[in-house]
């Protein structure tokens, strides 16, 4: 095969792998991949929305009792570790049966969207979830620390 054949056939093996794959601003380890490929509906929305918001999630609670996991925010419910180096993302299953960390993070997801600043939504959950045990997670960036990705 000559070089020019070679070329394009790398190109459209580029092009295919854009369009069949989804990006993120974070890599995800490939045994996340394998994971978050696995999983369906909101529970998918949610760990998406994690993926690519952690820092948003960051600063607030969660609500399930995690605490007691040394959790210390919503964003501790869906990822693992965040491996700076070379903006790695490792994904935990906590979330996967747990109601409450998928709202959670939806919740945010949607009322930022609709325009609520962070203190609000903050507000809103610590209302909904009173009766609950939080991580008491405190808003660190209010709501200039992060512009929404997805």
């Amino acid at each position: 095969m000559n070089y020019k054949g070679m070329f394009f056939k790398k190109i459209n093996l580029i092009i295919f792998f854009l369009i069949t794959t989804q990006s993120f601003a974070f890599n995800v380890s490939s045994e996340s991949l394998v994971f978050l490929k696995s999983l369906k509906g909101s529970t998918k929305e949610a760990y998406e929305y994690a993926i690519e918001n952690p820092e948003i999630l960051d600063n607030f609670s969660c609500y399930c009792g995690c605490e007691k996991i040394k959790h210390t925010s919503n964003k501790s419910c869906f990822i693992k570790d965040i491996d700076k180096t070379n903006s790695k993302i490792t994904l935990t299953s906590h979330s996967v049966n747990c109601p409450i960390c998928i709202d959670v993070a939806l919740t945010v997801k949607y009322l930022s969207k609709d325009g609520f600043t962070f203190k609000e939504i903050k507000q809103l959950l610590d209302d909904v979830y009173k009766d609950y045990p939080s991580t008491n997670t405190e808003l660190k960036n209010n709501d200039e620390c992060c512009s929404e990705k997805s």
